[in-house]
């Protein structure tokens, strides 16, 4: 047992409390209240000062603060002030010169040899602070963490992303800014910032960052990740000479730790997402593993983002060649539609006509816009294939022979043999072909049944009766629209489809539709 003598002083002669003396692991120090000076002092105190006992007991308390936290002239415990269960939070200069964050406690004043006494426990909190520090950029990590996955849910394009990022590391944390830089592969090797967020994010502009190694402004926390592909941290750039560059930035900015994060996008891309701290080490390993997480997630996140973006940019292009493919088409549609006019008279303006009806059904039957597109372009050319019938049958005054209403049977086949090649972006060549064909098999030119046949010729077929039977012809006048209504529904369900006839005359007699050019 080492040598003991302080307690004896005082009278006390248990072992017991020799050896908690001894052996305590709080630095205990007896303080005369009236001149401060040290009576006695526990091994444990002597470790925590770095003075042996001889020397403590030379000193006065005072003499073991920072110089800044005491009163000139005056003793801390000169007056007494303190109660038993005083307890206070301060700083220990040790012997070294080296400051300890501690908390202390005093006991009740007591006398011996009529001396006014306290005894005073320190407790060094270094390991609590460095705990709690820890815990702090951990939780600082975390919360920029969550923030980054709630960007990653929401973001719609890589740019967004980015900038939703920045803007969420900076929210509610002791991270002051954030950017993210890509690097450049051009003289210099410069890194160009293209998000920030936080404050002093306008400052940026004149900051110069480079990923080349023979550079000063290359050899930063920036530069080192992009290089390498690792996380780096400046942990202090108050004293970094790595840091050098942005000293007087950083020091107008209140910028005291740095963390670079590289990212690497699968398509070749390379970035560095950028996070500066109020506080020196606000990089400690917790966080460190948290950022390597969140530079994966970016990593990822960019790279669904910037495959749809490559996906979107690819089907935009193919939309607008389809459009311009569609101008084409229906330019060229319109010309040969002409033609066939020109030699059927008494049809002109029919294929519209019938158009217009049929893209008023579709539309109530809730067709997108794409497949109505397709119905009005197959009613445009739905008797093209009259222009081989010869003109003396088209403008025959009269009704047509058993030989003649043959050869006009023909034209759905014949249309369709011309058109079939034609890269149209529906089955125009199809829906013409079949907009003769009647749901009990009773049609031409296939003889399809039911399914079999297109719901868009079955449209066409309804429009085109509607039409045919409201319109004047050569051998009779037009008949009254009711006249033309009953005989679809007479119709309806034996040789066309029930649901077309349905929405067909509900849309006339209900909801106000008139026959084209009517008005």
């Amino acid at each position: 047992m080492r040598a003991f003598s302080g307690f004896s002083a005082l009278g006390i002669q248990s072992e017991i409390y020799a050896d908690c003396w001894a052996y305590g692991r709080d630095a205990l120090f007896v303080v005369d209240l009236r001149t401060g000076q040290l009576v006695d002092a526990n091994p444990a105190a002597e470790e925590l000062s770095g003075y042996d006992r001889h020397e403590l007991t030379s000193m006065r308390l005072d003499d073991l603060y920072p110089v800044d936290l005491v009163t000139p002239g005056r003793s801390i415990f000169s007056r007494g002030e303190l109660s038993a269960d005083s307890c206070d939070h301060s700083s220990f200069e040790r012997r070294n010169g080296a400051r300890v964050p501690i908390v202390f406690h005093s006991s009740e004043q007591f006398f011996c040899d009529g001396r006014s006494l306290k005894l005073c426990t320190f407790r060094e909190m270094s390991n609590l602070e460095k705990q709690r520090h820890s815990l702090a950029t951990l939780q600082w990590a975390l919360s920029a963490y969550a923030g980054v996955a709630l960007a990653l849910a929401h973001a719609d394009s890589s740019q967004g992303l980015l900038q939703a990022i920045c803007e969420a590391i900076t929210r509610e944390s002791a991270y002051l800014l954030a950017w993210v830089g890509t690097a450049e592969d051009l003289p210099g090797k410069p890194v160009c910032i293209i998000s920030a967020a936080g404050e002093g994010a306008q400052d940026l502009d004149g900051l110069e960052v480079s990923w080349a190694e023979d550079q000063a402004n290359g050899n930063g926390s920036a530069g080192f990740a992009i290089r390498t592909g690792e996380i780096n941290i400046i942990a202090n750039t108050d004293t970094s000479s790595r840091f050098e560059p942005w000293r007087e930035w950083a020091t107008r900015t209140g910028v005291h730790s740095v963390v670079s994060v590289p990212l690497v996008e699968a398509g070749g891309w390379r970035g560095v997402l950028v996070v500066y701290a109020t506080h020196i080490n606000a990089f400690e390993p917790g966080a460190i593993e948290v950022f390597e997480h969140l530079a994966k997630e970016i990593s990822h996140g960019l790279h669904a983002l910037r495959q749809k973006e490559l996906l979107d940019a690819e089907y935009s292009q193919r939309i607008r060649a389809q459009e311009k493919l569609s101008e084409a088409l229906t330019s060229m549609v319109s010309a040969l539609v002409s033609a066939v006019e020109t030699r059927d008279p008494y049809t002109a303006g029919h294929e519209n006509r019938v158009g217009e009806i049929a893209h008023a059904i579709g539309k109530e039957m809730g067709w997108d816009e794409d497949r109505l597109v397709g119905l009005r372009m197959a009613a445009m050319v739905h008797d093209f294939g009259k222009i081989s019938v010869p003109t003396k049958i088209l403008n025959k005054p009269g009704r047509l022979n058993a030989e003649e209403w043959a050869e006009m049977r023909k034209h759905p086949e014949t249309g369709y043999e011309i058109l079939k090649d034609i890269p149209f972006t529906w089955p125009v060549a199809d829906i013409m072909r079949q907009h003769h064909e009647k749901i009990d098999g009773s049609g031409y030119p296939l003889g399809l049944m039911g399914n079999a046949i297109l719901p868009e010729a079955k449209v066409l077929t309804v429009a085109d009766i509607v039409e045919a039977m409201t319109s004047d012809r050569p051998y009779r006048e037009g008949t009254e629209l009711h006249v033309a209504l009953a005989e679809i529904e007479k119709e309806s369900g034996l040789t066309l489809d029930p649901e077309v006839v349905s929405v067909c005359v509900t849309l006339f007699r209900e909801k106000g539709l008139q026959l084209p050019g009517s008005n």
